[in-house]
């Protein structure tokens, strides 16, 4: 199966008019110092729907997680649903959520609560898997990829659409490590731990792409504005954090207990997961090897993967 390019010359040159007097080999230092940060197109994959269309209609597919907005075609007899949760649970879970349309929540056909291996209650192997923002809510990401990895036949492709921490409302958190991803696999994390939970709702700020893109622009030119935006956050919690303190030791003092509170766990850039990714499968913890990443283009809070299965 063949995917487009991460980068191609012609299309950086097109799309890019004040980069056309350029030769390739400026192309591509523009590109490698400038054109990623600037969130400059690069690739046939311009936007959401044109990494959604490289998923092949008719292979079987499993789509994880889609909610009331599924990317495949959930109606169709070769894609699948998986979900933690089973259809009455996500409607109830989601009843007071006005951006949940909960008549619209799709049909789960595998629900994995209290499941720690995929294969024990799916008997097929797939062509294809597909995630859109989930795989930053899996409370241990090598245990997650291992799962989808024992469901893919060889060969086979997980797509991914995965939020940069950058541009939408984890802005003001720590990207992901690699220790971080170790410590959560040899602890055998199973939901997501006090911290994620606490950053999620006392860190976090609005989800506007454009403005963060606008920020993160000023800031490469004026640190101070990056410095000052996180000091402003931190100024304004401080007394919400001083006056919510019993219901933090409460996570905390509880959080042996089975409940599970969703929270975004991992914070990553197109960088930072392919690095990640890389050390996880040439040490083998895992056998899904970067097959593509599209990086993130400008006025976006998204970048794109393929995983292959090897």
């Amino acid at each position: 199966m063949f995917f487009p390019l991460e980068f191609d010359l012609n299309i950086y040159k097109n799309e890019n008019p004040h980069l056309r007097y350029m030769n390739n080999s400026q192309l591509i230092h523009h590109y490698n110092y400038y054109g990623i940060n600037e969130g400059l197109i690069s690739s046939q994959i311009k936007n959401r729907n044109d990494f959604i269309n490289l998923v092949p209609k008719n292979l079987l597919t499993l789509e994880i997680g889609p909610l009331c907005n599924p990317c495949m075609n959930v109606n169709s007899d070769n894609v699948h649903v998986l979900d933690y949760f089973s259809q009455e649970e996500l409607k109830e879970n989601y009843k007071n959520d006005p951006n949940v349309n909960i008549n619209n929540i799709c049909k789960v056909d595998y629900i994995v609560k209290g499941i720690s291996k995929y294969n024990t209650i799916i008997s097929h192997k797939y062509d294809c898997c597909f995630s859109s923002h989930n795989i930053e809510h899996t409370p241990c990401l090598i245990t997650f990829l291992n799962n989808i990895s024992s469901i893919l036949k060889n060969n086979s492709y997980f797509f991914l659409c995965i939020p940069d921490y950058r541009y939408c409302f984890d802005y003001f958190r720590n990207p992901t490590n690699i220790f971080e991803i170790l410590n959560s696999f040899y602890n055998k994390h199973y939901k997501p731990s006090p911290i994620s939970i606490l950053e999620s709702k006392y860190l976090t700020c609005h989800n506007d792409s454009i403005k963060h893109w606008d920020i993160f622009n000023k800031s490469i030119k004026n640190i101070f504005i990056d410095i000052n935006e996180k000091k402003n956050l931190l100024n304004n919690q401080k007394e919400v954090i001083i006056n919510d303190i019993e219901y933090i030791k409460n996570i905390y003092n509880n959080s042996h207990e089975n409940n599970y509170i969703d929270s975004h766990v991992w914070k990553f850039t197109p960088f930072i997961f392919k690095t990640i990714i890389d050390i996880l499968y040439q040490t083998n913890y895992i056998d899904l090897k970067i097959e593509r990443v599209y990086k993130t283009l400008k006025n976006s809070n998204e970048f794109y993967v393929i995983l292959k299965k090897n």
